[in-house]
């Protein structure tokens, strides 16, 4: 903009633009550039808004960087990953109508307002509460609540999965039969299984896995889920014993059951919700994972760990060292093995 209005001269005038350095603003050394607009005829300082404006936002931003102050972006991040409003947000932390408005337009929000932003940034578990809180007390209808409710269930879902594919992840190698981990096909795969053994033990599912990728690495040279086994005492687990955390993540295809057995022991039972899907695997490996089902779903828990014990590759690898698929050739799940 090159001209505005200056009141002495009363008229609109050309306009010359002075640079100037804030040092310091809400006591803190910010040192950023104003640009000020004075009149070209008599020198008058004038306002001009799209000039005050971004002068305003340089600050704010410099502000907000040096104070660790929660951006606009990051609050409309938060709207966008629960589906909420303004008003909606807002209500939910019982703040004023337009207040989510004012920070995403660029006015800084308070200390206390900024930390809590964060939080629920970083946080599905403390957002829980506060929507949980504003329900109780009326702030938000059950249809927002709802709502909200379901994404931060997905949310902390896509969390716990990222979790476990971080700790499962690995290069292609002998251990894991090159093959990174895939947690869709293991996900459908324990689905699967669950749906075609009619007590599918979380015990027991450690040697389903471990038999499919080593009879399928057997056959084809690779593993289905990329998962990573080791030696333990009742035969082939996945490694980290990431199996519990894999039984208990939130998933949409399959539940866990725990009940007391008279000895006082606690059991585990995997349930699939029917709604795997197949189609992630290749008609070689259904092969496979329906080969290594039909083998063993008449089995107890007790007989599998036993048969896994013959197997060359659990009795040659050391104690809790990952057993390499170089055994899958070992690997004896064959009629004469399996005789009931």
């Amino acid at each position: 903009m090159n001209r505005a209005y200056c009141p002495e001269c009363k008229k609109h005038v050309e306009i010359k633009v002075e640079k100037n350095l804030v040092r310091e603003y809400k006591g803190v050394q910010v040192n950023v550039e104003e640009h000020v607009p004075h009149c070209s005829e008599c020198d008058t300082e004038l306002f001009v808004p799209d000039i005050e404006n971004e002068n305003l936002k340089r600050l704010y931003q410099r502000y907000r960087e040096l104070t660790g102050l929660i951006t606009p972006e990051e609050i409309q991040k938060i709207r966008e990953k629960y589906g909420l409003s303004q008003r909606e947000l807002g209500q939910i932390l019982g703040w004023g109508k337009m207040t989510i408005n004012r920070y995403e337009r660029g006015a800084l929000p308070s200390k206390s307002h900024s930390d809590i932003l964060k939080l629920i940034l970083t946080s599905e578990g403390f957002f829980k509460e506060k929507v949980e809180e504003a329900f109780k007390s009326g702030r938000i209808t059950e249809r927002t609540y709802q709502k909200t409710m379901e994404k931060i269930r997905d949310s902390l879902a896509d969390l716990k999965k990222k979790i476990i594919s971080a700790e499962l992840e690995h290069p292609e190698d002998i251990y894991n039969g090159f093959r990174r981990f895939d947690f869709e096909k293991l996900e459908n795969l324990i689905s699967y299984i669950a749906e075609k053994v009619e007590n599918l033990y979380l015990s027991s599912l450690n040697k389903f896995l471990w038999y499919i990728d080593f009879m399928h690495f057997k056959r084809c040279l690779r593993s289905i889920t990329g998962l990573r086994y080791i030696k333990y005492a009742y035969g082939p687990v996945i490694e980290k014993f990431a199996y519990k955390e894999i039984a208990a993540y939130p998933s949409d295809k399959y539940t866990i059951e725990e009940y007391e057995t008279p000895d006082g022991a606690i059991q585990t039972k995997i349930k699939s919700k029917g709604n795997y899907d197949l189609s992630v695997f290749t008609q070689e490996e259904l092969q496979t994972i329906n080969m290594v089902i039909d083998a063993l779903k008449d089995k107890t828990c007790i007989a599998i760990s036993e048969l896994s014990h013959k197997e060359v590759g659990w009795q040659q690898t050391p104690l809790r060292e990952l057993i390499s698929y170089e055994y899958a050739k070992t690997v004896s799940l064959d009629s004469q093995a399996l005789q009931k």
